[in-house]
């Protein structure tokens, strides 16, 4: 029986060596993917250190090929310009999204990949079940989370840890979101189903995330949903005008962060305007 192609796509800025470890695991886990032919994309974010060409064999993948970013765009980004590559190959195979640091477990692609397969006009998406940051970066996430769910009524527990048929590339990148986060692409245009699984332990070093990352990256999560969130704001604010007349400290706290959060959105998606990426050479070295 002919095997079907699985393509993981990788975005990866300097961390070669938990590159290579990746492609390692991944390799193991591949011998147990039997129906699968798996193959590697690596989009290089225009590292600013060479790559060091492992001379393993990997027995288990069939493909490993790189693109390189002619700039440095970042990983969500980096991701999208992937992502128009496969569709531009306009061929029947399953994507896997992933991150390179291991905090993504290569262990969890099988489950991932029986749901896929199972469901091809699906997203499979992996939450993850415990964070290992620090104490102050969980509870901002956990902020994050519900800041999100209230002003766009929804969950986005995921990250770039996903699966999917290559059906499902036209309506992920049909508006450009993904330019601004993955996650928020995958919510907003496809049918989605959870796996839960606990987050990894990195390969190497330490999570570089900081508070301005952490900020930065809530936004722009949420500005693919910016016009509903203003219509929501609107509701919310005629609601608070009404219920919190009587209470103007509060009712006025609640108007002024609605409306700064609003523009910290608007910023943002400035900021991370939409490109047109039909043109991949303007992207790639």
């Amino acid at each position: 029986m002919k095997k079907i192609k699985h393509i993981i796509l990788i975005p990866v800025y300097n961390d070669w060596k938990s590159l290579q470890k990746l492609i390692s695991e991944i390799n193991k886990v591949s011998k147990n993917l039997k129906d699968f032919e798996t193959q590697i994309l690596i989009v290089d974010d225009n590292s600013s250190k060479k790559i060091r060409k492992s001379r393993t064999r990997f027995n288990y993948i069939k493909k490993i090929q790189i693109l390189t970013l002619k700039k440095n765009l970042g990983s969500q980004k980096a991701i999208a310009v992937g992502l128009f590559y496969l569709k531009n190959l306009n061929k029947d195979f399953f994507i896997t999204v992933m991150d390179s640091d291991g905090e993504d477990k290569p262990q969890d692609l099988k489950r991932l990949m029986i749901l896929a397969k199972k469901n091809k006009s699906w997203v499979i998406t992996s939450n993850r079940k415990k964070r290992k940051e620090t104490f102050l970066i969980r509870i901002l996430y956990s902020m994050h989370l519900m800041i999100s769910y209230i002003f766009t009524l929804n969950w986005i527990s995921f990250g770039n840890f996903t699966s999917f048929h290559s059906k499902n590339l036209p309506k992920i990148l049909k508006d450009n979101s993904s330019w601004y986060a993955h996650s928020s692409s995958i919510i907003n245009n496809c049918k989605i189903k959870r796996i839960y699984a606990k987050r990894g332990k990195r390969y190497f070093d330490k999570s570089k995330l900081n508070l301005y990352d952490l900020f930065e990256h809530s936004l722009r999560v949420n500005a693919v949903f910016f016009k509903k969130i203003l219509l929501i704001s609107i509701i919310y604010l005629l609601l608070i005008s009404i219920f919190f007349s009587s209470v103007p400290a509060i009712k006025y706290f609640l108007i002024i962060s609605i409306l700064f959060f609003n523009l910290c959105v608007f910023l943002i998606k400035i900021k991370h305007h939409k490109r047109n990426l039909n043109n991949l050479n303007s992207y790639l070295s």
